[in-house]
């Protein structure tokens, strides 16, 4: 495992720290955010031609957008 990644897992706010801040939302809205904050990396990657990282991004806003709109297709 590399150094940053170690780094990144041990900062405050990744998972089993802090508060839970989806605490009181539901998981369709927790995917509506995800799929808001994928949706700025994706764009990120594409403006530096990082063009598998910007379709992987994709692919997980495509899933969390679907998810976040499944209550209201029913």
């Amino acid at each position: 495992m590399s150094a940053r990644r170690k780094e990144v897992e041990n900062s405050p706010g990744s998972a089993g720290e802090g508060p839970d801040l989806t605490a009181e939302k539901t998981p369709e809205e927790v995917a509506g955010y995800i799929a808001d904050m994928v949706l700025q990396l994706r764009n990120m990657a594409k403006q530096k031609d990082l063009d598998f990282l910007a379709y992987l991004l994709e692919m997980s806003f495509q899933e969390a957008f679907d998810l976040s709109s499944r209550d209201k297709k029913d």
